[in-house]
C-alpha cells in the first residue's frame, strides 16, 4: 500500500515529497524555511514543518536530496 487509507493523500510523505521536489526546481539549495514557505506556496496552504521534514526524510531514504556544506537541502542528479 503505498498511500494510507486513514489519512487525505494531501498530507502524504509520497504527494509531499513531489512537492518538494518541484519546490526545489534547479535551485542551489534552500533551507527548511525556504523550502517550506515554497511549498506552501505550490500548495496554496500553510504547511508545518513536520509535514515538510516528513517529506525530507523521504526523499532523503531515496536518495532524492542531499545537504550541501552549507546545510542546504539540494536535489541529487
Amino acid at each position: 500500500m503505498l498511500l494510507p487509507r486513514e489519512q487525505s493523500p494531501w498530507n502524504c510523505g509520497y504527494f509531499l515529497g513531489a512537492v518538494a521536489l518541484r519546490a526545489l526546481g534547479s535551485s542551489a539549495g534552500l533551507d527548511v524555511e525556504e523550502l517550506r514557505e515554497r511549498m506552501s506556496t505550490e500548495l496554496g496552504k500553510p504547511l508545518s514543518v513536520n509535514q515538510v521534514m516528513s517529506a525530507a526524510a523521504w526523499l532523503y531514504l531515496i536518495d532524492a536530496i542531499a545537504l550541501n556544506p552549507q546545510g542546504k537541502v539540494v536535489r541529487c542528479t
